[in-house]
Order: C-alpha cells, then structure tokens, then sequence
C-alpha cells in the first residue's frame, strides 16, 4: 500500500506544480510599475565610475597576457628546480681540469684523498 501510495502523492505533485505554472514577462509587469532600468548615461557624462577602466583593450590584453606567459615561466622554472636542482646547465659547467687553476686542482686532490680515507661514520 506505501509504494501506491508514494506513486500517488508524486502524481498529485507533478499535476499541481504543472497548473501552478504561468509565464510572466517581468520587463513588461517593470515597465508598467514605472521601476524598469533606466538609462543613467546622461547623468554619468563627466563623472569617474567606480566600474569605468581607464586602460585601453590593447592594454588589458597586454598585462593578461603578459600575466600567463610570467606564470607559465613561473611554473616551468619551478619543475626546472625540481629535476635537476639548483645546478648549472651542461653548457656553462668547466669540461676539462686544465681550465682548473693550481688551488682548485690542489683542492680537488685533498678532497678525493679524504673521501678515498674512508673515514669511520660518526
């Protein structure tokens, strides 16, 4: 009895929401109150609106896009970091140790002599 009767509050739902329907033209219902949208531009001419942009189209065009292009670099900088680290490019790095000055090549040796020591870790 519950599920024909669920079937029949729906049905009386649906019949009463489809007669409650009616459209309305709420322009037209504005227009006769006298409280549609008026056209203010008369009474703007010469005033600074809050809502008025001084910039030109070309100028917002240019500081959006500007915008993505710093992000995008942004973005692509920050996965740079995380790949490789904070390292200098193949292309910048010294190739070869006779560019090393005699203090560097004197420091090199020091270094790979401790680490050949192998040390007991603390």
């Amino acid at each position: 009895m519950s599920l024909k009767m669920c079937g029949v509050i729906l049905l009386l739902s649906l019949v009463f929401s489809t007669t409650a329907y009616e459209t309305v033209n709420s322009t037209q219902i504005k227009i006769e109150n006298n409280s549609a949208q008026r056209d203010y531009q008369e009474q703007e001419e010469g005033k600074v609106l809050p809502f008025r942009t001084f910039l030109t189209t070309v100028e917002i065009i240019i500081i959006c896009v500007s915008t993505v292009l710093l992000f995008i670099l942004l973005v692509l900088l920050t996965i740079y970091l995380c790949v490789y680290g904070c390292v200098k490019p193949k292309c910048c790095r010294q190739n070869s140790k006779e560019e090393y000055t005699q203090v560097q090549l004197h420091r090199d040796r020091k270094i790979s002599a401790i680490w050949k020591t192998n040390y007991p870790k603390v």
